[in-house]
């Protein structure tokens, strides 16, 4: 079993990598629309406006359970009709009132009530660190997903170009079949690209509708979006911006919501272990109280009116229980040692998490040179074959496959940059720096 020192030195001592350059932008920064998605997500998204009741639940819990330990006060009043056969007297009824007031107080549990105390206010910490989990996840799925959306409106808009161009192009060849320079076969050929091509923009259209749908779903924004670069940051990011020179460093110190999570249920299992050692000890409580009743005196068919107060100490000791808080206790220890255990690979499997995603970014920086310099060399070749083609000296099929080949550069680029944006928010979620 890992004790608790060795857990905290696992946590503090081994090295992690975080991204220290805080010239990063965030994909909000570039976009005014989505920090303002960002901003108001909490009061729109479904699912946090979900955990956030679960959070009060748990604090409305914790007074639930804080009354344990309080004073409790019991008023009863009750009346009763009593028919009487006294030894040589007339038979004959009388009605009774009954009052009692009583009070109680908890002395001394073992410990139990502050531990189920203790146990309702992790739970609160427990409900809070899921709030701010999911409000994480949220926010990244959010800026994930409006990058993707990003994308399929750049493709939307190269298809649409490409698509328009196809249709010059069945319309020239058309023509030209008409004057007998082409053949039908050419036509036919010509006319299902055409085609193709305008059921790719259909289904990418489609797709947007689909994002659109389900970015609307998380962040519960309603308003239509425009995807407007603010001072054109976002082009002069995916063009000039160095990626490769912004690749994680070292730091320590660093842990994950699942490490904090594991933790928090540790001390929980704890407190329930001072509940279960505490079920067959005496407990100790502070009682008092006032009744009043009647008595029937008896030779006469009068009543007396009796006032009483009580107050002492009451003693309640569990013997024997079958077995049960040996169980519960036995069940806790086992409960903790598995969440100890469940700790050291949390931890594990965070460090091994965040070397991955550093080694992802270092990639993704170099696939984003990489298709920076096949942008330049696609660019190069179209505005070659335009010359090309107005001397003359290439068909038009040369020139299309020239831009063809142009338009999949600047997509490749995009998608290298915003994989990149991507990854690195799950890096800065990972270690709560988000």
């Amino acid at each position: 079993m890992i004790s608790e020192m060795l857990v905290r030195n696992l946590i503090c001592v081994w090295s992690i990598l975080i991204f220290c350059g805080s010239s990063f932008a965030k994909v909000e920064n570039h976009f005014e629309e989505l920090s303002d998605v960002l901003k108001s997500i909490e009061s729109n998204s479904p699912l946090l406006l979900e955990e956030y009741e679960l959070v009060q639940e748990q604090k409305a819990l914790k007074t639930v359970t804080d009354s344990s330990r309080g004073l409790k006060v019991n008023l009863n009043i009750s009346g009763q009709s009593i028919h009487e056969d006294r030894p040589e007297q007339s038979f004959y009824q009388r009605y009774r009132s009954f009052a009692s007031l009583y009070a109680k107080k908890p002395i001394y549990h073992w410990g139990a009530l502050q531990s189920a105390s203790n146990i309702a206010k992790r739970r609160i910490i427990l409900s809070e660190l899921l709030y701010k989990e999911h409000l994480s996840e949220i926010t990244s799925q959010s800026r994930r997903a409006y990058l993707d959306l990003l994308i399929l409106r750049k493709r939307i808009e190269l298809s649409s170009d490409f698509l328009s161009q196809k249709k010059e192009s069945f319309v020239s060849v058309t023509k030209q079949h008409e004057l007998g320079l082409k053949t039908k076969l050419e036509v036919n050929e010509s006319n299902a690209s055409y085609l193709e091509n305008k059921i790719l923009l259909a289904n990418l259209k489609q797709s947007l509708s689909n994002s659109l749908y389900n970015f609307k779903s998380i962040t519960g924004w309603d308003q239509n979006l425009t995807f407007d670069d603010r001072d054109g940051s976002f082009k002069e990011l995916i063009s000039f911006y160095d990626f490769d020179g912004k690749v994680p460093s070292l730091i320590s110190g660093i842990s994950s919501m699942n490490v904090k999570r594991i933790q928090h249920e540790v001390e929980i299992e704890k407190n329930n272990l001072t509940i279960a050692n505490s079920e067959l000890k005496p407990k100790l409580n502070l009682v008092g109280g006032f009744y009043q009743d009647q008595v029937a005196l008896a030779n006469s068919e009068s009543s007396l009116m009796r006032n009483n107060v009580l107050i002492g100490l009451e003693a309640t000791w569990s013997i024997w229980d079958a077995s049960k808080s040996s169980g519960e206790k036995s069940a806790t220890l086992a409960r903790k040692r598995r969440l100890e255990y469940a700790l050291e690979r949390e931890l594990k499997s965070f460090r091994f998490r965040l070397t991955t995603l550093r080694a992802n970014l270092m990639s993704l920086a170099q696939k984003i040179e990489i298709s920076r310099e096949l942008l330049e060399v696609a660019n190069t070749r179209f505005e070659t074959s335009k010359i090309e083609l107005s001397a003359n000296r290439i068909s038009q099929n040369k020139h299309l496959e020239s831009k063809i080949a142009l338009d999949t550069a600047k997509i490749h680029q995009l998608e290298s940059v915003c994989q990149y944006l991507k990854i690195h928010d799950q890096y800065m979620r990972a270690i709560n720096s988000n």
